[in-house]
């Protein structure tokens, strides 16, 4: 190359008139690259500042060695194909400040000689390198500006097609810029939304300015969102159209976020319309309660943590004597005060401090007026703190439910009639007593019996009956200690409940004062009337710890009494006990004999004196209980007397004995009555006439064939019920007659009213009258008196020819017992003789008559 280090090979006059003076560098290469020829412009372009002056430099000193070797590489192969080829050269051998940048043209020029050589023209490019450089830094920037930019932009020229996508649009789309970088909409869009999009961008085109909208855009999770659309149109250096450039801003979450906030708002906005009407209708039911607290029957209060009163509703103050300023202020033991103003004040309290409602009855007295019985609910109401502030007390009156309760409770513990507690709160007040009872401490149950009583309520009214039992529970209470408890089980029976009676001897003082006082007389109705009664004892704990078993040993008892003689009282024994187990089963298997045919009637003949003739026979009851033989009437009689299983008995012997008295009376032959024993239970049954009425149907058995034997304890009770049977019995054509006259309670003047046809010796006065004058005095005075008042009179228990002279001496008419006959089944009656003469022979038989009958 030093030929490119010494330019003057060729003759200048060669090349002065076509290329000396162009302004375009011009130099010549032989085909090995030397330089043989450079025109001024060249010379300049390869002169350079060095050292304070500027020098002319080679090509290896204006260019680097890499491009030095390809420029001089690209001068021989033009000189060797002699086909023109073009490049860029850029000074890199100087300093940068000193480069030049030149297009170079290279073409073969043959010359005179023959050789090859090759021109090469240099065009000034510095400029627009550097413009290019400028431009492309420019570039960079923008490109870096916009990928800093977080929300998508894009650029498309006036064809639609896109030009650049900064790095947030490649992360929407999820693909790289240059999938979409010369395409147009329609080649990367869903068709709907390249339609859009173009018509959008033509509407810019045509109007400019600054274009917005709302559409929606695919991101790369193929998900439609809703986004911002910004563009603006740019132009080029004519002014021309050359694009748009626009931002994408995805406003997906700010819409959802807007309409999260629109819908809480339009909540907030019904809330607000739901609370304007809560509080319209709390406004309206504030006025509806403030109506109702000062308009209610109820009292209101309010009372702070001091006890004191806060407000009061007109119903409160109603109440008291001064008005609003005199409860006002002021604490339940100011006003009203009284016993349970203090019960108030805890109740107060204790709500105050555990915030619990509370309720619970009241009993007070405003003022002077009547004592008053409120129902108060105390409700605690709360603080912002959640203290307990005040009390609100609402007070019902139910005085009147109060006084309905108290009279319902009297109703159900008390007897109307006497006031007394009765059966049901006794046993209560007995069970308590028997549950905190101590060993030590006796605790006593009185049963106590009216004797008469049923005799005066019937024979005076109900009323004086009434009367009797109120008269008689005051002088029961008169006669008992004031710890003591008298009841009224119902009737004419009474109990009395003694706490703490120390010793027996008390409860016979008691028991005595009881009897005495009953046992005065009482003036009923303006006539005098006189009872008795009949007391029974248990002790707890002695008798028993049971409730039930003290009563029922009481009553057990006060039935022994009775059975004693009346006006006396006894005390509870175990053998009491015995005797009621043993009549319990004596009253089943009694029952079972009705079924089983175990009973019998057995008939004792009755003979005139006069002529020893049969004129009817007593139907006597006999049980042949199976096993064991016959049981004595007195054992079993009394049982079913008690039991009240006599009236099914008696309606039995009823039956069988008109069935017999049916078959002795046959047409033609003499009457053959029959007697039968009637106990005082049976007139108590309901229908008793009617029931006899109807077996004397059932029987065919005529009424005149019969005569009912009564005691005279039946006529003392005075019983208009059997005073109306007696009558009709007689009515019927049937006779009465008195069984064991003198033996009981005997009043002469019942013989003169009732219907009395016959009057029965009592056996025990028959035996003793040849023995023992007093009796025979007797049996002289009843056969006198027989006579006077047209009696009849039969002797029971005729046993000895003396016995019977004697009764026939002083004017008895009939006789029965064994001295004619003993007590015959029904088919030996049918075979006895028409006359019966004494017997003198005695048996086992008599033993069970003298037994009872």
């Amino acid at each position: 190359m030093d030929g490119m280090e010494n330019p003057g090979i060729d003759r200048d006059d060669e090349y002065r008139v076509p290329v000396g003076d162009l302004h375009i560098a011009v130099i010549r290469y032989d085909a090995s690259g030397q330089r043989r020829y450079m025109n001024r412009a060249a010379t300049a372009m390869m002169t350079a500042l060095s050292g304070g002056s500027r020098v002319l430099l080679s090509e290896a000193q204006l260019l680097s060695a890499p491009r030095y070797r390809r420029y001089l590489d690209a001068i021989r192969e033009v000189a060797a194909t002699g086909v023109a080829c073009e490049m860029e050269l850029a000074f890199d051998g100087l300093p940068s400040a000193q480069r030049q940048h030149y297009l170079v043209q290279l073409a073969a020029d043959p010359v005179n000689d023959g050789t090859s050589s090759v021109l090469a023209i240099c065009f000034d490019i510095t400029a627009r390198i550097h413009a290019e450089a400028q431009l492309r830094e420019r570039e960079s920037f923008l490109e870096s500006l916009l990928d800093t930019i977080p929300i998508p932009v894009f650029s498309k020229d006036r064809e639609g097609r896109y030009l650049q996508l900064n790095q947030a649009f490649q992360d929407f789309l999820g693909v790289p810029k240059e999938r979409f970088v010369g395409k147009t909409v329609f080649e990367v869009n869903p068709p709907e939304m390249a339609k859009m999009y173009f018509d959008k961008d033509e509407e810019l085109f045509t109007h400019g300015g600054i274009q917005r909208y709302d559409f929606k855009a695919r991101n790369a999770k193929n998900e439609d969102r809703e986004v911002e659309f910004t563009k603006a149109v740019f132009h080029d250096a004519e002014g021309r159209q050359a694009g748009l450039i626009g931002a994408i801003l995805d406003i997906t979450e700010r819409n959802q976020a807007g309409a999260a906030l629109q819908a809480q708002y339009d909540r907030i906005l019904e809330l607000n319309k739901n609370l304007e009407e809560k509080a319209r209708e709390l406004s309206k039911r504030e006025r509806e309660f403030r109506t109702l607290v000062e308009h209610s029957p109820d009292t209101v209060a309010r009372y702070n943590r001091d006890l004191r009163r806060l407000y009061v509703n007109p119903t409160f103050v109603s109440h008291a004597p001064g008005g609003e300023q005199a409860v006002l202020g002021k604490t339940p033991s100011e006003f009203p005060g009284g016993p349970s103003a203090r019960e108030y004040e805890q109740e107060i309290a204790r709500v105050l401090a555990t915030g619990v409602d509370s309720q619970f009855e009241l009993r007070w007295r405003p003022g002077d007026g009547e004592q008053l019985c409120h129902l108060i609910r105390l409700t605690p109401e709360f603080g912002p703190n959640g203290d307990v502030e005040t009390v609100l007390a609402v007070g019902r009156d139910i005085s009147e439910l109060h006084a309905s309760r108290e009279k319902i409770h009297r109703l159900a513990y008390y007897d109307p009639l006497t006031e007394l507690p009765n059966r049901t709160m006794f046993n209560e007040m007995l069970r308590r007593a028997a549950d905190v009872g101590t060993q030590d401490r006796l605790t006593a149950v009185m049963m106590i019996d009216m004797d008469r009583f049923k005799g005066v309520n019937d024979t005076m009214g109900h009323a004086v009956g009434d009367e009797l039992l109120r008269e008689a529970a005051v002088r029961l209470l008169e006669s008992v200690r004031p710890s003591d408890t008298v009841a009224r089980f119902g009737g004419d029976e009474f109990a009395v409940l003694l706490p703490d009676a120390r010793n027996r001897r008390t409860l016979e003082q008691i028991s005595i004062r009881i009897i005495n006082r009953l046992g005065e007389r009482f003036v009923l109705g303006g006539k005098e009337v006189f009872i008795s009664c009949s007391v029974g004892i248990s002790l707890f704990p002695i008798d028993s710890t049971d409730a039930d078993d003290l009563l029922k040993y009481a009553d057990s008892a006060m039935y022994l009494a009775k059975r004693s003689g009346r006006r006396g009282f006894r005390f509870y024994t175990n053998e009491l006990t015995v005797e009621a187990t043993s009549n319990l089963q004596l009253e089943t298997e009694l029952r079972r004999a009705i079924e089983q045919g175990e009973l019998e009637l057995h008939y004792q003949p009755q003979v005139a004196f006069c002529d020893a003739r049969v004129i009817g026979v007593e139907a006597l009851l006999r049980w042949n209980r199976a096993g064991s033989g016959f049981i004595a009437p007195d054992r079993f009689v009394p049982v079913a007397e008690e039991t009240g299983l006599i009236i099914d008995l008696g309606k039995w012997v009823l039956r069988e004995a008109c069935r017999a008295a049916a078959e002795w009376n046959t047409p033609g032959a003499a009457r053959h009555t029959v007697a039968i024993n009637l106990s005082p239970r049976q007139f108590q049954a309901r229908g008793f006439v009617q029931t006899v009425e109807k077996i004397l149907d059932e029987t065919g058995c005529q009424p005149e064939w019969l005569e009912f034997e009564i005691t005279e304890s039946l006529l003392l009770e005075e019983d208009e019920s059997v005073t109306r049977a007696l009558a009709a019995f007689k009515d019927m054509g049937s006779s009465i007659a008195i069984d064991d006259f003198g033996t009981g309670y005997s009043a002469l003047s019942y013989l003169a009213r009732f219907p009395i046809d016959t009057l029965k010796i009592d056996r025990s006065f028959v035996q003793k009258v040849t023995t023992d004058s007093r009796h025979a005095e007797l049996v002289k005075a009843i056969l006198s008196i027989s006579r006077c008042l047209g009696h009849r009179v039969v002797a029971e228990g005729v046993e000895t020819p003396e016995q019977a002279a004697f009764l026939v001496m002083h004017g008895c008419e009939v006789a029965q017992g064994f001295l004619y006959s003993k007590p015959l089944r029904k088919l030996e009656i049918a075979s006895l003789p028409r006359y019966l003469r004494p017997e003198v022979e005695l048996d086992s038989d008599l033993q069970m008559a003298r037994s009872g009958r």
